[in-house]
Order: structure tokens, then sequence, then C-alpha cells
């Protein structure tokens, strides 16, 4: 019995009694600044809050007429900042003693006036890391509509107990893990760090083990213009040496180079859509940025799931066109490479010589990417600018589709048709006037504009509630939008029947592999079953399921991972039957050099261990293909005689050859079509 007793007293003394602060309210500044309001804890027993006795609940009570505008978040001492609330997630009037704690559901199921307890749309656990409760903690209320609506604080207080929120526990992950150590706060200018990162292949990662991928200096900063006023961050990463160099490294398999990017898909609840769409570009052909995702620890405390993503800029494994010094200035060496952006006027660049597709008549904005505004010259400046002019200029003719002259002389069609397809497929609300991408080569390459690569898809694919892009029918293309206009290009692109047919022909190519519905959903389904483990740690780190972040247009009552997943299949199977039904069966294919040459479909070009030539014959003929290496040698031919009339193929297999560039001499009815390919 003593023993007994001696147990149940120890029991006793690790049980805390729960304890409360309160704080004073005041007027909530509505001049768009953070308004702050203090608690200065003092005298918590014990004062380290952990997983056993830590923050349990915070609740305060607000009069404002239009509490959709608040955003409200909870600062500890330590620095660590919790969204309670965003405005969206909330409609009506006043918060009247509304709680937050971790037993609730979200308060998007609540009703005006709030009251009654509710889950914050962040993780009280974050606060319970064993870091001190004692010190100044601040709620900071912010009003996203200045001038709109006023409101006051009137109270507010949190309470400590033996019923925290846990911090998010990883013991180990079939992702690889990447830590970032920091003692100065993550801003959006470059900050020194340590990295490690821990790949230890097909098996698992535990965050005891050693930092076998990386492990060495790097220069981070935040990044995104709406995304960067998230709780979870996009970072930029540039990798350095222990002495402050750049360093070029193979993260995770990838070509090596010192230019990369964190990406948080804090908006994307499937964390799919951003790596479906850089697949699905690669597949078609083209440079698409490569991407691990991995699990993030930032000084020791969890992150979340993030994409490791190659950074698009300038070289030979990424944006492969010339390199340009500041000595190039003359032709042909001013005529590329280069990479613009088509974006918000926040980077320097220049506006478009011709308004956008909007009713204002606005202009859209090209920014530079490569050289960058620092080491451009006035010479390359004005060339760019010049043959961004001649372009605008020659799609206002009415010969813009000359096939000499017209469009086709400044552009890569096929590369600008493939963009087009992905931008429509997913009705990307951004896609071609914000976050687009284009690079020009050198007139000794050919000296073409092309369309891409692809960037910031993570409210495409049925991941936005306006402008119509929820819906699964009508053109992206089409939207008229002031502030950042599309080009009026897109339309008079789909305006020529040249480009229609060509659109036609590399739809219904795709739709019988690439973007057959099936393999669609395979991918989506494999992407889930690889993430269903760590989404579940993300989730809790970030409970955004079941709450609504803008611009989501699911419905979030009853949400789950899996529905979100399947939410995403769906659109996309409706998607592809409304393109189906708006783009034509089959296409026009001749057997003249203006035809069938010019519709030949060469996928996936970069390739890796196969490509296929692709065409369409009217009537039975020969058909020879011959690819040498860029000194002549021929490594493949073949001949296939009297072939049928119909779709044709010719399937060229890497085999032993090495990595590198060569060509192809397509030669039918004696027309002989000339191109390259790249082996990577």
């Amino acid at each position: 019995m003593k023993q007994i007793i001696t147990i149940s007293c120890l029991l006793i003394s690790l049980i805390f009694k729960a304890q409360v602060y309160s704080g004073s309210g005041g007027l909530i500044q509505n001049n768009g600044q953070d308004t702050y309001y203090a608690i200065n804890v003092s005298g918590l027993s014990p004062s380290a809050i952990d997983s056993t006795f830590g923050i349990e609940q915070i609740c305060f009570s607000i009069t404002h007429p239009d509490v959709s505008e608040l955003y409200i978040y909870l600062k500890s001492p330590a620095g660590i900042i919790v969204e309670l609330t965003l405005g969206n997630s909330s409609s009506g009037s006043d918060f009247t003693n509304a709680c937050f704690d971790k037993n609730s559901n979200t308060i998007t199921l609540g009703i005006a006036p709030y009251t009654g307890t509710y889950s914050p749309v962040g993780y009280l656990g974050r606060f319970n890391t064993g870091q001190t409760g004692n010190g100044s903690w601040n709620l900071i209320v912010h009003d996203g509509f200045p001038t709109t609506n006023a409101g006051n604080l009137i109270s507010w207080n949190m309470k400590f107990g033996n019923a925290p929120a846990h911090p998010v526990a990883l013991n180990s992950s079939n992702l690889p893990l990447v830590f970032i150590n920091t003692t100065q706060p993550i801003t959006e200018t470059n900050t020194t760090i340590n990295m490690g990162i821990i790949n230890n292949g097909p098996a698992r990662n535990n965050p005891s083990d050693q930092w076998n991928d990386y492990n060495n200096k790097a220069q981070i900063n935040i990044r995104g213009n709406t995304s960067k006023n998230f709780e979870k961050k996009s970072f930029s990463i540039e990798t350095h040496d222990a002495a402050g160099n750049e360093l070029n490294v193979p993260l995770l398999g990838m070509p090596a180079e010192s230019d990369w990017v964190l990406g948080a898909n804090y908006l994307d609840k499937t964390l799919i859509r951003n790596p479906l769409t850089l697949d699905l570009f690669r597949s078609m052909g083209h440079y698409s940025s490569r991407y691990k995702n991995v699990e993030l620890f930032l000084n020791n405390e969890y992150q979340g799931v993030y994409s490791l993503i190659e950074k698009p800029k300038r070289n030979v494994n990424r944006v492969n066109i010339a390199k340009l010094d500041s000595t190039d200035n003359t032709l042909p060496y001013v005529s590329g490479g280069y990479i613009i952006k088509i974006d918000r006027p926040i980077d320097p660049g220049w506006y478009s010589l011709l308004a956008g597709n909007c009713p204002a008549n606005s202009k859209f904005f090209y920014q530079y990417v490569y050289p960058r505004d620092s080491d451009i010259t006035v010479s390359q400046r004005n060339y760019i600018q010049g043959y961004v002019n001649d372009f605008e200029t020659m799609m206002s003719s009415s010969t813009y589709a000359d096939p000499v002259n017209g469009y086709p002389k400044y552009i890569d069609v096929d590369s600008f048709i493939d963009f087009f397809i992905i931008n429509e497929l997913s009705k990307n609300i951004d896609g071609y006037r914000l976050s687009t991408y284009l690079y020009k080569k050198s007139i000794i390459e050919g000296g073409k504009f092309f369309a891409g690569p692809l960037w910031d898809y993570d409210i495409a694919w049925h991941n936005c509630n306006y402008n119509n892009a929820f819906s699964s029918i009508g053109w992206a293309y089409q939207l008229q939008d002031n502030d950042y206009p599309i080009p009026t290009w897109w339309t008079k692109f789909m305006q020529d029947p040249a480009f229609v047919n060509k659109l036609n022909c590399r739809w219904n190519s795709l739709r019988q592999n690439t973007l057959n519905i099936n393999r669609l959903n395979q991918y989506i389904d494999s992407s889930a079953t690889v993430l269903n483990e760590s989404q579940k740690r993300n989730f809790t780190q970030w409970p955004t399921i079941g709450a609504y972040i803008s611009p989501n247009p699911q419905n979030q009552t009853g949400a789950t991972y899996l529905s979100e997943v399947n939410d995403l299949k769906t659109w996309i199977t409706n998607r592809i039957s409304w393109m189906d039904a708006n783009i034509a069966d089959g296409c026009a294919v001749g057997i003249n050099e203006n035809s069938i040459v010019t519709n030949l479909i060469v996928y996936p070009n970069p390739m890796e261990s196969k490509t296929t030539f692709s065409m369409k014959l009217e009537s039975s003929t020969d058909i020879s293909l011959c690819i040498t290496d860029m000194l002549g040698k021929e490594v493949a031919r073949f001949l296939n005689t009297n072939v049928s009339p119909g779709e044709s193929t010719i399937a060229f297999e890497r085999n032993q050859i090495p990595s590198g560039i060569y060509l192809y001499q397509l030669e039918v009815n004696n027309i002989i079509t000339s191109g390259k390919i790249v082996v990577q």
C-alpha cells in the first residue's frame, strides 16, 4: 500500500494546474498595418512548454462588421507565429468569446457571430516544443481591407494546461529530409544558413542519420508574391561552400547547380499539382524543372512536405541556350540566348508594345531573367526588346499568319502549342499572363522564341474560385483582366487555321498516351500513395484541409486528403472531355512539304531512352530516317517501304549511344526534313 501511495503522489506532481493569462484590447488599425496586443506571461510553472504542459487555447472577442477582412495570429516570445483565422475562412460580424484549440471543427463550419470553440487554421503544437512560455506573447490582428471597416479587440486570453497540442514528430520518412539551421530570421533578402540533406535511397530516412546528400552552407530567402504571406513559406536556395562561394551540387541526383527552390505548395491540398505539370511538360518533349519531394526541418522544427525544384535558369542541363557575356554586343552573338518572363512589374523589365486581352487595353510586363538586369548590356537590352517589339508588331498585322514572314519566323510553334495545351488543360488562372517564361535562342541555333519552362501551377487544375477557373468548360486564354492581361497573341493564334490544325494534331496524338485519362489517374494515384505517409504530418503541422484557404474552390465540409485527390481526378476527367469536344478529331496532313513535314511530331525530345517520330500519311509512300552525331557519323538508320496511309511511327531507342545532340534526316517522297534530338 505504501508503494502505491508513493506512485500516486508522483503522478499528481506531474499534473500541473491550468494557468490563464488575460490581456486588454483596443482599436484595430485600419491602415493595412498589423496591430499588436501583448500579454506578458510571468511565473508560468513549469516555464518550458511542451507536449505534457503547454498552450491549450486562445480566446478573444472582437467587434467588426465583416470579420472576413481580418487575419489573426498568435506570436510567442521565441518568435513563432501561428495563424488562428484568416479572413477568407469566416464571414459576418464579430467574434464573441471565440476560442481556438486542437479539439474542435474548423471555423469554416461556424456561423457569425462566432462564439464557442473552433480549430485554428495554424497548429498550436508549433508552440509546445520546449521553448519558454514566460515572456511577451502577442495577438496580431491585420485588417486586410484598409479604410473599409473599423473594429476593436475587446479582450483576449491564453490558457496553458495539461492537454496541449503536441509538436509533429517524425521518426523516419520514405522521403528525403532537408535541414535548415540559422540564427538569423529568414526574410526576402539573403541569409546564410547551414543546410543538410539525408537521402538513403530506397531505405528509410531518419532525422538522426548523417547528412549524406548535402552538408554545407547556403543562402536562403523567402520567395513568392502572394505566397510569401502564407504561414508555410517557399524559399529560394543558393548552395555555397564554407567560404561563401557558389557551389554547384547534384542535389538528390539532379544535375549539379547552385540555384534551387523549396516549394511549399501551401494552397494545393493534394501536393501534386506542380509536380504533375512539370512531369507532363517534360513528357511532351521539353525541358521542365526537375524536382524531388522532401520533408523539411527549420531549426529542428518540422515544416512539412516540400518540393525541391530546379530554379529556371540558363544552363546546359536546364534552359539550354547560348551564354551571353558582356562582350556579346554585335550579331550574331547578341541574338541570344535570353530568358524573359511575363509577370508583375516588380522586377526590372519593360511593358509590351501592344495592349493585352482586356477591356482597358492595359499592357503586360516583361521581366529580364537572363541576363539579369544587373548584367545585361545596353546592346543586349535593345536587341531583346527590339525582337519582342518586332514580333508584337507582326502579330498585329494582317499578314501575321504568313508561313514565311509571319509568327513562324519568330517563334517555335510546337513549343507554343504544347504550352497552350498545358495551360488550357490545367485551366491555369495565371497562365499566359503571370509566371510565364519565354526563352530565345541565338540565330546560330535558329534564333526563335520558345515557350517555357513552366512554373507556378499550384492554383491551376481546379484550385481557383474566380474568373471561371473552377469550371471544367471554357477557354482560359479568353480571360480578360485589366491588371495583368493576357497577350493577344493567343487569340490571334487561334484565328489561324494552320495553328489550329497543328493544335488538333498535337492534342489527338497526346491523348493516345501522355494525356490518356487512365495514365493521368495512375500518375495521381501513385503520387498520392507515395505522399500518403508524409501528407498526414504535413496537414497536422499546417491543418488546412477542411479550412477555406483562398482561392480554393472545393467544398471543405468533411474534406480529407483523399477527397482532395479525387476532386482533382474528377475535374481533369471533365476538363479533358470538354477539350475533346472542342478540339477537332484528327488533323489535315498530306504528303507535300508544307503538311507532312510541318506536322511531324518527335516526342519526347529531349529523350532519355526512346523517342518516337509520328506522322499521318494520306497515301502509300516510302519513309527513310537517318540519325547522325554532330560530326556526321551515322548512329541509326530506318527504312520503311510502301508504308500504308494513316498513322505511322518510327521508334528510335537510345541503346548505348552517349548523351549529346544528334541530327536526324527524315525523307518522305524525296522530301527531306532535318532536326535535332537531345539525348539526356
